[in-house]
């Protein structure tokens, strides 16, 4: 004889496991896992009103598929959203430009220019745009 209704559940349910499991594991970016591709249109778009926002003024090309502004330039990629800055000692070192959610980075050895695919647009990349922005902004 069983009396499964007096003693307790001892199973979870699947909004409990979810609620205990739910933890914020952001950090891990920084180790890779990311895609080598992106939506090269989003995350151009996506740049376009983060550098309006930021006050930076550049100007687009007839497709607008190109911007200018006047330390450095980004264009609408198959594998992503392509962006250059060009600048004095840039604050970067190599490993800015190979973080997870972008593809390709390079940084000059006199930190003069760098070049990177931006696959992902999230948390590191806005970090990584408005911190350029602001030094040479402020280098100008």
């Amino acid at each position: 004889m069983s009396r499964m209704s007096d003693t307790p559940t001892k199973s979870r349910d699947l909004d409990h496991l979810m609620e205990q499991n739910s933890t914020e594991l952001d950090f891990l970016s920084a180790y890779g896992g990311s895609s080598s591709e992106g939506d090269g249109s989003a995350i151009f778009a996506a740049l376009r009103r983060f550098l309006k926002a930021g006050g930076v003024s550049y100007s687009l090309n007839k497709k607008e598929t190109t911007l200018s502004f006047a330390f450095g330039k980004a264009s609408i990629e198959e594998n992503g959203c392509l962006i250059s800055f060009k600048g004095k000692n840039l604050p970067l070192v190599t490993s800015d430009v190979q973080q997870a959610g972008f593809a390709q980075g390079t940084l000059t050895q006199k930190r003069t220019s760098c070049k990177v695919t931006m696959v992902e647009w999230g948390l590191e990349q806005r970090r990584f745009i408005e911190r350029l922005v602001e030094y040479l902004n402020h280098d100008e």
